[in-house]
């Protein structure tokens, strides 16, 4: 991943050690559900449920919790949530919807626009590189309305098991994954240099980020777990990076949520939303302060305040 490399190195991202790295996946933030969830909200998806279907039939999503998306909605944001697959799938349409009145651009969607056509469902949905192709028209389409937007897209061609090889992939590794990672790679690299040319890129906030560690293991299988850790960079915060403390540091995805408001300018109390804290402060996070190991374990405790208050 030559390309998010030299743009996380270009750019801000929070790394675990002084080298390309990120943040640690804790207890229920381990799927990607939970993970979107838990970047967006500042807490871990710990709802009293078995699998990702529960809440494709559900009315209400965690209705008494505050997420990035409530916070930008009652900014005035248009707010959109684009991906390739079935967007009802684990809840996610719902989540959206409930959390910032998004608009929900999915797999239906792109054929209801004759981007595809049913019989080009492959994988999960819709390859990556049609994708970007909508993600261009839309942002052209939201950066002409009068108010701020924030478009949030899920990639998908990486998932497991050793992701998606499109037309666009070389064969330049033994790995299928491998393959597909530099595919990949090339893409979001081409987008943001597509980005770049656009009259609204200086005055937009772009966060790159991975939602879990992988959960195939063909290139990965003698890294010791704790040393997998999640990608991110923040493009156009207007933060100094000489000024910050962006190495060696302890954190995890529930830190994504007030980080991102703090990228796009806004002030977060005492540095922290949730269980998450703002990495551009000079706060420790709760993983710096008790432990990342404390932290799991009181992540994973039974808690009744949480159903009550949060579900």
């Amino acid at each position: 991943i030559s390309n998010l490399t030299d743009m996380a190195n270009e750019n801000i991202s929070f790394s675990d050690s002084d080298k390309l790295g990120g943040f640690h996946s804790v207890s229920y933030t381990g799927w990607t559900m939970a993970a979107m969830f838990a970047s967006q909200s500042g807490l871990p998806f710990k709802f009293p449920i078995d699998t990702n279907t529960f809440f494709e039939e559900q009315i209400s999503f965690a209705q008494g919790t505050i997420t990035l998306g409530d916070i930008l909605e009652e900014k005035g944001y248009y707010q959109e949530f684009l991906c390739g697959s079935d967007a009802t799938f684990a809840g996610r349409k719902y989540f959206y919807e409930q959390h910032g009145d998004f608009e929900i651009f999915d797999w239906f969607t792109a054929v209801e626009q004759e981007y595809i056509t049913e019989d080009d469902y492959v994988f999960w949905g819709l390859e990556d590189y049609n994708l970007y192709t909508i993600a261009k028209d839309e942002l052209t389409r939201i950066s002409e309305l009068d108010t701020p937007f924030n478009l949030t897209m899920l990639t998908v061609d990486t998932h497991h098991v050793d992701g998606w090889i499109c037309p666009y992939c070389d064969d330049e590794y033994p790995s299928q994954l491998a393959n597909v990672l530099s595919c990949a790679d090339r893409q979001i690299y081409d987008f943001i240099n597509w980005c770049k040319e656009q009259s609204w890129y200086d005055n937009t906030v772009i966060v790159i980020q991975g939602d879990h560690p992988r959960m195939d293991t063909s290139l990965v299988i003698d890294a010791d777990p704790m040393d997998r850790t999640v990608y991110n960079c923040f493009i156009n915060t207007g933060y100094d990076e000489s000024i910050l403390n962006t190495s060696d540091r302890t954190f995890t995805t529930l830190d994504m949520f007030p980080t991102i408001l703090s990228a796009m300018g806004f002030e977060i109390p005492d540095d922290r939303l949730g269980l998450g804290t703002n990495m551009f402060s000079e706060r420790q996070t709760l993983a710096e302060e008790i432990g990342l190991d404390n932290l799991n374990n009181e992540l994973n405790k039974y808690s009744s305040y949480f159903i009550d208050n949060f579900s």
